[in-house]
């Protein structure tokens, strides 16, 4: 009677041989038909964000002060000019508004705000040159365009201009880098007994938005 052997481990290598030799010829060929590649680049690619940049002729200083006008009557009144700078290079629209500094810490006294009794204009000039600088006694000064007067209105009125939103546009279309504005204020005091023992104090404030 024959009876069957278990292989022997020489056998068993004798067998896997073959196959190892398949498995790898296999992994070999795959990776060789893998090789073929291709690329393309688009090199270079930047962004440079604009500016919008507004400066002014005042040189830290304010247009009118009390120590420069005196105790004010009625009809005290007086002109001073400033220049108004866009160097930026995203064309904006500027506007014109103007605000009340915040009053001092208490206790302090209580003024009477002579804003009802101030009329105001205020007056846009002729674009100057670049290099050109407009005088602050408005020598020089051609007006162009009335941006806020009648013989009515005041302080008060033309502080209901805000802000941006609320502010005077100086002009129809968006103005463009290196453009030279020019402004003209002026005030009034009306000929009114209650404008007596008063103060009015404002920030006028030119802020642009590119278009």
């Amino acid at each position: 009677m024959l009876t069957m052997q278990p292989p022997t481990l020489r056998t068993v290598l004798a067998a896997a041989v073959p196959v190892g030799v398949v498995v790898s010829a296999t992994v070999v060929w795959q990776s060789t038909s893998a090789a073929f590649t291709a690329s393309t680049d688009n090199a270079g690619n930047s962004w440079q964000s604009g500016t919008v940049v507004l400066t002014d002729s005042d040189s830290g200083a304010a247009l009118f002060t009390t120590t420069d006008d005196g105790a004010l009557k009625p009809g005290s009144t007086r002109s001073r000019c400033i220049q108004v700078d866009y160097t930026g290079d995203l064309d904006a629209d500027i506007q014109l508004y103007v605000t009340t500094p915040p009053p001092p810490p208490p206790p302090g006294p209580v003024v009477k705000s002579l804003d009802p009794y101030l009329l105001m204009t205020v007056e846009r000039g002729a674009d100057i040159t670049d290099g050109s600088t407009l005088a602050a006694d408005c020598t020089g000064f051609t007006p162009s365009t009335v941006l806020f007067t009648d013989t009515t209105r005041t302080m008060a009125q033309l502080k209901t201009h805000g802000d941006y939103d609320s502010g005077l546009r100086v002009g129809t279309t968006p103005v463009s880098q290196d453009t030279h504005l020019t402004f003209k204020i002026a005030y009034l005091v009306e000929d009114d007994n209650a404008a007596q023992d008063a103060e009015s104090k404002a920030t006028f404030v030119w802020e642009a938005h590119n278009s």
